[in-house]
């Protein structure tokens, strides 16, 4: 009888290993559990557009760069309604974890996994509607607008899908399973790049190509998450009876999450500005140039968005249990490690900004020339986007709307979009430059100031000691 005893126990520590997942030693230990798989599906997410820019830039040029890079604002605007629901949502979701009040945790996924298809569905549609005016307005010409038509009536879909998936991704963190949400992001980075040259160049498909190979990526990413949540891996399922609309969770999930949906819009309304003074101050070559810039840019910041996203559900859950101590020393270790990454990411893209841009082109001499100087300038201060990304996280992660709004708004609307309409008065292509990484010097002073009186209240000391002395 004990044999069988035994032999149950263990099929069940094989099927559950572990029932709290956020029970280790080490708030270190933890913080590596839950961000490396979530840097690393972070850093490979990155890739996507990349992929798609890389092929394109060697295929078409600047102009196909630059069609790519004018449809940034699309990308942002269903970014944001995906924030709106999956990231309140996933907050609210770490925060009933913490509280043991599991049931309810379950009815919060449902809901968000509803809702999350609704407005992808929803955007969708407008989205094909309304499909060459919004071109038109993003600021396609005569030369670009062939490019980024072609793209965007394949890849469409994709943007859904990736919207959904994104949003669910992060309960598949949250409940425990890091690993597995980083095998989301792989699966579809990976069959980007090996899709991409087929679509592309073997059956000349072009533009259409490079958006199909992204597409299949995304159908197979969301495959992979509706198999977890609907299999025997997962604790927490989607389940009928939690797809009922609560409107309790729905207006909670949003009111966390807006401020990453304002973040989103008002990154969306940024890169329409910035389009229009780019294609003002230095026309295509100058749009192509910042594409290029991003892009090395995205891969820097990356690593902070995948360190904020380990770090959220475990301050989230400690201050749920009411263990502030743990959950401030969450935050401090984890920004100690990002300002360390976006310093090292400074420095790479400061020495080897020449050779970054060449993997896009290596012709277009203009371009690499452009683009070199703009991707030095737009990596000065990623050290201090750590700073902002992570103190908008822990916000966010306690429930603390009001304060994650203004920290999530100061560099994109209250700084930055001012930052574009006034520089280039004064210093013509060089004041667009510049003005992303004056915005991040700025908004990084306001999160310190906010921050350091937040802790002030708990008798913490800001960054490196643990309480005031």
């Amino acid at each position: 009888m004990s044999r069988k005893i035994n032999k149950f126990q263990k099929s069940v520590r094989r099927a559950h290993p572990e029932a709290n997942p956020f029970k280790a030693r080490t708030i270190s230990s933890l913080l590596i559990k839950f961000s490396a798989p979530a840097v690393a599906g972070m850093f490979v997410s990155a890739l996507y557009n990349i992929i798609s820019r890389v092929y394109v830039g060697h295929e078409f040029g600047s102009a196909g760069i630059a069609g790519i890079t004018l449809l940034f604002p699309i990308g942002f605007f269903f970014l944001a309604f995906s924030m709106l629901i999956g990231v309140g949502a996933n907050a609210l979701f770490s925060i009933r974890l913490g509280e043991k009040k599991a049931e309810e945790a379950q009815q919060i996924m449902g809901n968000a996994f509803v809702m999350l298809s609704v407005f992808s569905l929803l955007l969708m549609a407008l989205g094909y509607i309304f499909l060459k005016p919004i071109l038109l307005f993003l600021g396609a010409d005569g030369m670009t607008l062939p490019y980024a038509a072609d793209y965007m009536k394949v890849a469409f879909p994709g943007y859904a899908l990736f919207n959904i998936g994104a949003g669910m991704n992060n309960f598949i963190r949250s409940s425990g399973h890091p690993k597995t949400a980083m095998a989301t992001q792989f699966i579809g980075a990976f069959l980007n790049l090996t899709v991409a040259p087929l679509t592309m160049f073997i059956l000349g498909w072009g533009m259409k190509g490079a958006a199909s190979a992204t597409v299949c990526g995304q159908v197979v990413s969301f495959a992979w998450i509706l198999a977890f949540f609907l299999g025997p891996r997962s604790e927490y399922r989607l389940h009928w009876r939690y797809m009922r609309l609560r409107w309790r969770i729905i207006y909670d999930s949003m009111l966390i999450g807006v401020s990453q949906c304002v973040f989103q819009l008002a990154s969306c309304v940024l890169n329409l500005l910035l389009n229009h003074a780019l294609l003002r101050y230095g026309g295509n070559v100058a749009v192509s140039a910042m594409g290029i810039a991003v892009s090395s840019n995205t891969i820097f910041l990356m690593p902070l968005l995948g360190l904020s996203q380990g770090a959220q559900p475990l301050i989230g859950y400690n201050f749920g249990a009411r263990k502030y101590a743990t959950a401030f020393q969450t935050l401090k270790m984890a920004l100690r490690w990002g300002i360390f990454v976006g310093l090292c990411g400074s420095v790479i893209a400061l020495v080897f900004a020449p050779y970054i841009v060449r993997i896009f082109n290596n012709t277009d001499q203009e371009l690499i020339a452009m683009a070199s100087h703009t991707v030095r300038i737009l990596n000065i201060f990623t050290a201090f986007d750590a700073l902002q990304i992570l103190g908008s996280t822990f916000f966010q992660a306690i429930n603390k709307p009001v304060r994650a709004a203004v920290l999530s708004l100061s560099r994109q609307v209250l700084i930055l979009i001012p930052l574009v309409l006034i520089l280039p008065l004064f210093f013509q292509l060089n004041g667009v430059f510049f003005a992303p990484p004056t915005a991040d010097l700025l908004s990084s002073l306001l999160t310190y100031f906010m921050l350091r009186g937040y802790f002030a209240k708990y008798k913490q000391n800001f960054f490196f000691g643990k309480k005031f002395r």
